[in-house]
């Protein structure tokens, strides 16, 4: 981009020519002046016409000025390294009047800047699966969270409708609407739903809304910037999907030159697993920290790293889980989830246009304590339904690690394996308690496999191939998955 000066010059050139064009009709079709008081009040005219844009220049130079200081802390409290952030349109409003000088005539009236229109995008995503054991059942081993299953056959993924756009001079907005298919038939919700600040003091956002929470590095990111067809094992297991609550959070970014530091954390309702249902409560349920860093290693290579804290109670409402056709158990406690991840990624002197790669990992540890109340329909163990175990604690965990590698341009090629480790899961009864249900001790684990061709940044088809033992001893599920994803509209660039 040219120097502001040079932009200045060209810009006055351009208003003299078009002075010019338009004042020399008028000069052939006229008289020539004979006194030199014409000649004076033509030049006055010029002269007030250019001092009238000259300020609106300089205003403008200013406010680019002062964008682009904004623009560097919004893009860091946006996602971190790497991320374009797209200055306010109406924050380019100049400061100066906007009618010329009377001298002028009048008439010459320049459009106000109004609010800025939304950007609207679709995102289309459809599958088809074969699948060698039924999808419908629970992970076991870990308490049934929810997680929907891609089912058989075809199938619409999440469809998403987004519109966002910036509200004025202090507010984004932005939300998200999902059409998903569930069974035969079909739902709408509101994914995502918030308003968030711009250019607050000293590295500082607020969000406040219905939103992905930015614990760990998978969780704030869509389906279509997922880079296998479904999540990790681990997100399924220990949230239900993503961690996604109403509530609002704060989040800071270090000034720093060299190195991407962001703290922050969050309080929301607990109105989803791994809460119960919280949706009348004065007190929130929901709790969450997190740190990030990251930078560039050289001209090529660039990382991010995170630690986060998730805390969830029931409060007075169980958590209650299907057993079995006639079988529920009902847990009452808190759930701490301690989260590590990192992200490395490169590319050839940073242009990732032809040829790019990228290892993700992230590690789950999950804490359990409260007590469980087992419904039956036949005496347990001594006990007439519904039976109450002692006091429960147990630690589960998990983790996965994927590579992404672009082999040539529009093709990648990309495996994950996943790990899941499920503890005691007696959840204060006896050892063998919950032998033959979902809650049945068991480690699964899954290796996926996936290959796809995008024709450009808005159309993408994919083919993945799993093995998955999380259904249990003997259930191996054999999955093989295609997917296109389509994008319609506005398409802001993903996050790091």
């Amino acid at each position: 981009m040219p120097p502001m000066s040079t932009m200045t010059a060209r810009l006055g050139a351009a208003v003299t020519l078009l002075v010019l064009f338009v004042v020399s009709p008028v000069a052939w079709s006229q008289p020539v002046p004979a006194t030199a008081a014409d000649l004076a009040k033509i030049q006055e005219s010029l002269n007030a016409m250019r001092s009238f844009y000259e300020q609106r220049i300089n205003a403008l130079e200013k406010k680019v000025d002062t964008l682009q200081k904004q623009n560097t802390q919004l893009t860091q409290q946006a996602s971190g390294p790497s991320v374009a952030v797209v200055a306010p349109a109406a924050a380019l409003e100049p400061v100066v009047s906007r009618n010329p000088p009377s001298s002028l005539g009048g008439g010459i009236t320049l459009p106000r800047v109004g609010p800025v229109t939304p950007e609207i995008s679709l995102i289309l995503d459809g599958k088809y699966s074969a699948q060698s054991q039924n999808p419908d059942g629970f992970m076991q081993g870990f308490m049934p969270s929810g997680a929907e299953n891609i089912p058989r056959g075809f199938s619409l993924g999440e469809s998403e409708l987004g519109i966002a756009g910036t509200v004025d001079n202090l507010f984004r907005a932005e939300a998200r609407f999902v059409v998903a298919q569930q069974g035969g038939g079909f739902s709408i919700s509101a994914e995502e739903a918030f308003v968030e600040t711009l250019g607050l003091p000293a590295g500082f956002k607020v969000k406040a809304g219905k939103f992905f929470s930015s614990v760990g590095y998978l969780n704030n990111k869509h389906p279509h910037e997922w880079d296998f067809v479904d999540l990790p094992l681990a997100y399924q297991a220990f949230f239900g999907g993503q961690l996604n609550d109403t509530g609002a959070q704060v989040s800071w970014v270090a000034p720093l030159e060299s190195v991407y530091l962001r703290l922050g954390g969050e309080v929301g309702q607990g109105a989803a697993y791994p809460n119960s249902l919280n949706y009348n409560d004065n007190k929130p349920r929901l709790a969450t920290l997190f740190a990030k860093m990251g930078g560039d290693m050289n001209d090529a290579s660039s990382w991010t790293g995170g630690l986060s804290f998730v805390n969830a109670t029931t409060g007075d409402r169980p958590r209650t889980s299907q057993l079995n056709a006639t079988d529920t158990f009902d847990f009452t406690g808190t759930t701490n989830v301690v989260m590590a991840d990192f992200v490395y990624k490169w590319a050839p002197d940073g242009n990732p246009s032809r040829q790019n790669f990228k290892f993700q990992a992230e590690a789950f540890w999950n804490a359990q304590n409260g007590s469980g109340v087992l419904n039956t329909a036949q005496p347990y163990a001594g006990c007439q339904s519904p039976c109450a175990g002692l006091g429960y604690s147990n630690v589960q965990s998990g983790w996965y690690g994927q590579a992404i590698y672009q082999f040539m341009p529009n093709w990648r090629v990309g495996y994950r394996y996943d790990q899941l480790y499920g503890g005691n899961s007696s959840y204060g009864f006896g050892a063998n308690s919950f032998n033959g249900t979902v809650l049945e001790p068991w480690n699964p684990n899954r290796n996926t496999v996936m290959l796809d061709w995008s024709n450009s940044e808005y159309s993408m088809l994919r083919l993945q191939l799993a093995r998955d033992t999380s259904l249990g001893p003997g259930l191996v599920n054999n999955q093989v998955f295609l997917q296109y994803i389509v994008s319609l509209g506005a398409h802001g660039a993903h996050r790091y």
